[in-house]
C-alpha cells in the first residue's frame, strides 16, 4: 500500500443516487444471527451437488466435509451463487426470475482492520 486515500464520488458516478454500505461479513453475520435466533441450523462446508425435482418438491443434494451426502427438502431453492451457479443449470427458464444490476464502473472491495 502507498498510503494514498482515494474517494470515490458516489454522487458523481451514481447521478446524484447515494448509497448505504453494508459489508459482505457484517450481512453474514446478521443473517446467521437471526436464523439462529429463530432456531435454524447454518451449515459451513456443504457442497451443492444436485438439485432434485425442481418441478414438484425440491431437494438440495450436498457433501459435508467428511465426505458424506445429505439431502434437504425445500419449499423453494433462492439460487444466489453467481450465474455460472449449480441453481441456474438446474432451474428451467420459464420457472426461473433473474435479478441483475450492470454498473458502468467496478466495485473495489478492501478488507482493513481498523480501531
Amino acid at each position: 500500500m502507498d498510503g494514498r486515500l482515494h474517494h470515490l464520488d458516489f454522487p458523481a458516478l451514481t447521478g446524484g443516487h447515494t448509497i448505504i454500505v453494508y459489508g459482505q461479513q457484517e450481512v453474514v453475520k446478521d443473517l446467521i444471527r437471526a436464523r439462529l435466533a429463530a432456531g435454524g441450523d447454518v451449515r459451513f462446508e456443504a457442497e451443492a451437488v444436485a438439485i432434485e425435482g425442481i418441478e414438484e418438491r425440491p431437494t438440495i443434494v450436498y457433501r459435508r466435509p467428511d465426505g458424506s451426502v445429505e439431502r434437504l427438502a425445500c419449499d423453494f431453492v433462492a439460487g444466489c451463487d453467481g450465474s455460472h451457479s449449480l441453481a441456474r443449470e438446474v432451474i428451467p427458464p420459464p420457472a426461473r426470475t433473474v435479478y441483475q444490476r450492470a454498473y458502468p464502473y467496478a466495485w473495489l472491495g478492501i478488507l482493513a482492520e481498523t480501531p
